[in-house]
């Protein structure tokens, strides 16, 4: 096994352990591990970037931005306080109000950053009112994916054909 093949083993395994102990945030582990190929020489500068000027990959960067403009803005907590109840309730009473609202979401921008922006705020949400996170999270990113495939906007995979 020659270098190369060595170094990218190891700076894979060492990526996905990055991962898993969540230490760091994803998209600084993933920027990492492209710097330390660029400086082993795995990747040419010319490689690194030709990633970065996808058209897919920029529509989806820009969907990401105008989602996280959205969350700054504060307008997510209002409708947050209004979908989930601020008392003790059960857990379906809970997904039945706020499942249909956020399946909504994924017509106007892209399901990914929904989920990212709402994943955070719904297991805080849980927390206070003492119910599992867990009975809230797959149901979110479920209901966001279907929301996502409603749309030619709402998912990444409609976004790069549409390219």
């Amino acid at each position: 096994m020659n270098f190369q093949i060595l170094f990218v083993l190891l700076a894979l395994t060492g990526m996905v352990a990055a991962l898993i102990w969540d230490k760091m945030r994803p998209g600084m582990v993933l920027l990492t591990v492209v710097v330390l190929f660029l400086c082993a020489g795995i990747l040419s500068p010319r490689e690194m970037l030709e990633g970065f000027s996808n058209k897919g990959m920029i529509t989806v960067a820009m969907l990401f931005l105008v989602s996280e403009g959205v969350r700054q803005s504060g307008a997510l907590g209002q409708v947050i306080k209004k979908l989930l109840p601020q008392k003790k309730t059960s857990v379906f009473k809970a997904q039945l109000r706020m499942l249909p609202s956020i399946a909504f979401m994924p017509a106007f921008l892209n399901n990914t950053p929904v989920v990212v922006i709402f994943a955070p705020i719904v297991k805080r949400w849980a927390e206070s009112v003492k119910l599992p996170a867990t009975k809230f999270l797959i149901p979110l990113s479920y209901a966001t994916i279907l929301g996502g495939v409603c749309t030619l906007i709402g998912t990444s995979t409609n976004l790069v054909c549409m390219v």
